[in-house]
């Protein structure tokens, strides 16, 4: 499911955070090589958002 379905309040309406890596194409548009390492950089980072929400998400709520 897309974020706009599931953030929609006439849907499932819930708070929808996404992590995007920028430049997905380098690693396999040649023309794109030099931005490599900003790609690498930026799935990393993306990656860490991604891991940070999901400890949020399984954390225990106070009573």
């Amino acid at each position: 499911m897309s974020p706009s379905v599931l953030g929609r309040d006439d849907l499932l309406g819930l708070d929808v955070t996404t992590g995007t890596p920028e430049l997905t194409m380098a690693p396999v548009a040649p023309a794109l090589a030099p931005f490599l390492p900003l790609h690498e950089a930026s799935r990393a980072a993306a990656h860490d958002q991604v891991r940070g929400l999901a400890r949020t998400i399984g954390a225990p709520r106070a009573a």
